[in-house]
Formats: C-alpha cells, sequence, structure tokens
C-alpha cells in the first residue's frame, strides 16, 4: 500500500448513513451508507448496465458502489463468461469515475502476469486474492494477494502489483486488513508535466500519479536503450519544474564502463547492496548502496569516470526538505521517535517503505509495513564504538571468529545489535546481542 499521498476531493455530506461492508473487501467502519443522487446512479449504470445487488458508501469525499456484475464487463478481463465477480466503483465529488477495483478469479489472469508471478520468491505462497484496479488514464494494475512464511519464520502476508504485461511495480507486506485502494487513485497533474513525460519518455506509460504540498511523483514504466522494461520515478517540484528521474537497475543492467569506475576505485571490493539511475537538469549518474565489513556507503559513479561518496545530506538530487513525499503520520511518528531527524529519502524495498533519516550524527534506515505501521530501524554501527560488554562477551563466547559488520536495531519489541562474525574458511554467523552482552 502507498501513504497517502492524495488530495482528495472533498465532497456533499448526505444523510441516512449506516454501516455497511464491501462485497469484496472488508469495510472500514469510517464509510457511511448512503442514498445515492439520481445522476450518481446514472454515472454508475452508464458504464455497468448489468450491475446488481448495488450498495453505495462515502468515504473522504469519493462515492463508492459496491455490486456484483458479470466478469466481461471489466474491459482489461478476457472473459466471455457471464460468471458474476464483486466490484467497487469509485466516483468524485463531480459524479466522474475515478477506479474500479474488480475481484477476479485466477482463471481470468493475463498469461504474462503469471509468468512474471512465477518468478517471484513468493510463487509457492498460498494466494489468498485477486484484485484488478482500472484507474483514469493509467496502466492497469493486478494485485495478487498471497500468504506464506519467511525463511525466518515469520508469517506474512505480501501484495504483488503487477502491470497487464507482467512488470512488477511495487511490493507491500502486511497492508491493513481493510484497505481499498483509495489512496490508489491517481492525482491529476498539470499539463506541463504530461508534455515532459511525452517528449523525453514517449514508451512510458503512467502507473501512478501523487501530489504532496506542491510537489509531483510519476511512476511510469518505461523501455530503457536494450529494449528492456524499467520502472522509474519522475519528480517535480511545486512549478512544475522537473527535479530529477530515479530507475532502480539490478547490476547486470548497468554499463561495463561505469561497473569498471567503481571496481577500479577504491569502493571496488564493496559488495552491492542496491543501484539508482539518477537524471537531473544538470547531470546524469549511477548511485550504488554498498556494504564492506563494518561499512556501508553510497557512491555515485559519472560517465567521465568521477566516483564521489555522498554525503551526510543523503545527496538527494531534488534537494532540501524530505527528500521525497512521505505520509504526515509517519513524518509524525519519526519527529517524535527521532527528534531532530532530518529525512532524507524514501522508498518501496522489499515490500515495506524505508525512510532514510539524518539523526545523531549518523544515517538511519526506518521500516514501515505496508498498514503504516514502524517495523524496524537500522543503522551502521563501527566496531570500535561497540560496547565493552558486547565485545567480551563475543569473545568468550566465539573465539575463533572476528567481528566482520554491526548494526543496531530497533523493533518495537526489543533493541540490539545485529554482529555479523568471520571465522576460518570462510564460516560466517550472525548474532544478536543486546547492549549488556545477552545473546539472543
Amino acid at each position: 500500500m502507498k501513504t497517502n499521498f492524495k488530495l482528495i476531493v472533498s465532497g456533499c455530506i448526505l444523510s441516512l448513513m449506516l454501516l455497511t461492508a464491501s462485497c469484496n473487501k472488508q469495510r472500514p467502519d469510517n464509510l457511511q451508507n448512503i442514498e445515492a443522487a439520481p445522476e450518481l446512479q446514472a454515472a454508475l449504470y452508464g458504464l455497468y448496465p448489468e450491475a446488481q445487488d448495488v450498495k453505495w458508501s462515502q468515504k473522504n469525499g469519493y462515492y463508492i458502489a459496491d455490486f456484483k456484475a458479470p466478469a466481461g464487463l471489466s474491459p482489461a478481463v478476457r472473459s466471455d463468461n457471464s460468471q458474476l465477480v464483486n466490484y467497487s466503483a469509485w466516483f468524485d465529488s463531480l459524479y466522474e469515475w475515478q477506479m474500479t477495483e474488480t475481484d477476479i478469479p485466477q482463471g481470468m489472469v493475463p498469461d504474462a502476469v503469471w509468468a512474471a508471478f512465477a518468478e517471484t520468491e513468493y510463487a509457492d505462497w498460498r494466494i489468498d486474492d485477486i484484485d484488478m484496479l482500472r484507474r483514469g488514464g493509467v496502466e492497469t494494475i493486478y494485485i495478487i494477494e498471497v500468504e506464506g512464511t519467511t525463511a525466518d519464520g515469520v508469517r506474512q502476508e505480501v501484495d504483488l502489483y503487477f502491470t497487464e504485461d507482467g512488470v512488477l511495480v511495487k511490493t507491500v507486506v502486511d497492508a491493513e486488513d481493510d484497505y481499498d485502494y483509495g489512496d490508489y487513485i491517481p492525482d491529476s497533474p498539470s499539463g506541463s508535466i504530461w508534455d515532459f513525460i511525452k517528449t523525453h519518455y514517449p514508451d512510458a506509460r503512467i502507473v501512478d500519479i501523487d501530489i504532496e504540498d506542491g510537489m509531483t511523483e510519476v511512476e511510469i514504466v518505461d523501455v530503457d536503450g536494450n529494449g528492456c522494461k524499467v520502472c522509474r520515478e519522475l519528480f517535480f517540484d511545486s512549478s512544475q519544474n522537473w527535479m530529477f528521474t530515479r530507475t532502480e537497475l539490478h547490476p547486470g543492467q548497468v554499463p561495463d564502463d561505469i561497473m569498471g569506475y567503481l571496481r577500479a576505485s577504491e569502493y571496488g571490493d564493496y559488495r552491492i547492496d542496491d543501484v539508482d539511475f539518477y537524471e537531473t537538469p544538470e547531470c546524469e549518474f549511477y548511485r550504488f548502496e554498498l556494504e564492506y565489513r563494518d561499512d556501508d556507503i553510497k557512491v555515485d559513479v559519472y560517465a567521465d569516470g568521477t566516483v564521489t561518496p555522498v554525503g551526510g545530506n543523503g545527496g538527494n538530487p531534488g534537494g532540501g526538505g524530505s527528500g521525497g513525499m512521505v505520509d504526515g503520520s509517519i513524518e509524525e511518528f519519526i519527529t517524535e521517535k527521532y527528534p531532530g531527524a532530518r529525512i532524507l529519502e524514501q522508498d518501496w524495498d522489499d515490500g515495506y517503505l524505508e525512510v532514510e533519516i539524518w539523526h545523531d550524527g549518523r544515517e538511519k534506515d526506518v521500516y514501515f509495513n505496508g498498514a503504516g505501521e514502524w517495523v524496524r530501524s537500522k543503522w551502521d554501527v563501527r566496531i570500535s564504538e561497540l560496547p565493552d560488554a558486547v565485545t567480551n562477551a563475543l569473545t568468550k563466547e566465539y573465539p575463533d571468529y572476528r567481528i566482520d559488520d554491526a548494526e543496531y536495531i530497533q523493533t518495537p519489541e526489543s533493541e540490539y545489535y545485529l554482529i555479523e562474525l568471520e571465522g576460518r574458511g570462510d564460516r560466517e554467523r550472525n548474532v544478536r546481542i543486546t547492549s549488556d552482552g545477552t545473546i539472543l
């Protein structure tokens, strides 16, 4: 789930308010049953003339029609049968259609989506539900909701978002039980933003559009110079000026000369954890997140061979402020838990919203699940900073190992150091230990 960045159009407050339940998802308590205006009903039946058992509700200025209808009514579903499925159609305060969620059976999922799903680490998890989202002016999205257990024995629910041709655009862990995609309705940016995208990314397909405090973020699926599909994020300031584009890459997608510059630098022995390609009005560069023993670092590599470490400000190409559009409740949590912290950047990583902050003179990563709940925080710790109780306990318990890396972990339940030990013959061991030397 995306955190709620939407500027919601406020609607008229109607009477006859009663609690209702969704056809295909549990509705939250703040939804209210309403008597729909004739114009609103006409808008629904104009799109779905075969709608049955219609129940109207209202949320955040949107009117929502939950109903049943033949699956073939959804243009993106390839089906000739008349099987009834559950729909939720969203209309704004002007009675204009904005989004339809359809609860579809597995047999109606495009082959390209199944092929992409089979390549994920969740392919053998139990499929709980499949939703299809149609929204005005953007890509149709299929969400496969799965349940399973991670390698660490943690029970999880994961939502995988695919385009119709099988591009995985987002992964969300443990979304809200009553999440209804209401914040996945795209905003409407200015014409200049559309013109920029058409000019610079003519093959782009829009996945989502968010506007927060005047800033606009547009997520697109594009084709790179090698014909490979990639996901890009474009950021525009409050005057609709393009700030930068970020494209997440696999190491294998990095040009050979750029990789050569990195390997020839002082960071050549570091392990690549992540890499993004940035385009800005001034330049282009590749940002590598690297790991090596007790040191994690970000470096930027330019086409002329320059390799520059990213400074403590996070190096956000957009400059200033939050470094991204972070939901207000999350920003409030960070401010309370880490007083004086400055938000550098936010992005979805392995199903969690990762917010990078600068606090107490170091960079910290704060993670939230799909429901916006804090899951954990972590930051690198130099070996010299470890408490004596920690080093003494490790030396006693693991005399044949040396400390290779150290992180400090905070969760809602506990706090501890995560120590990576290295022994003879490339033996490795990860140990959780509290500041008083107690090994967990």
